[in-house]
């Protein structure tokens, strides 16, 4: 169970990381920079083990996140600020249910795949017609 409560707190870093929503070379310095902060958090809680678990979380969850809130400042403008701070009272959510059901994290990881699959199948199937005309 300390593997999950790990994960949940690399995940909730991520987000909170991720809540910026930076695109290109912003983007993977603020992902290293949400794994560097999940590795030390994870040492620090757990071990090793915890330090490449909870960093590898926050930097798939910086990732997804950051993509879809980039989305969303550039369809919305100046209104996605509130995404952002709907995305971190999730991080805050997700890092409660890290600490106290560890085992619902499954289900959030497992959404936060989704959310990150369906957005880049989406993004694809945007761009097909485009790819035909080369």
């Amino acid at each position: 169970m300390q593997i999950l409560t790990d994960i949940g707190i690399g995940l909730a870093i991520g987000m909170l990381a991720g809540t910026t929503g930076t695109q290109g070379g912003a983007r993977g310095r603020m992902v290293l920079l949400a794994a560097i902060v999940g590795l030390v958090a994870g040492f620090l809680i757990d071990s090793v083990l915890g330090a490449v678990l909870a960093g590898a979380g926050a930097a798939f969850a910086c990732l997804v996140i950051s993509d879809l809130v980039f989305g969303a400042s550039r369809r919305e403008g100046s209104g996605a600020g509130a995404l952002g701070f709907i995305v971190a009272l999730a991080a805050l959510v997700v890092l409660a249910i890290a600490l106290l059901f560890s085992w619902l994290i499954i289900l959030v990881a497992l959404a936060l795949i989704w959310l990150g699959v369906s957005r880049r199948r989406r993004a694809q199937r945007k761009h097909a017609g485009l790819r035909v005309l080369r």
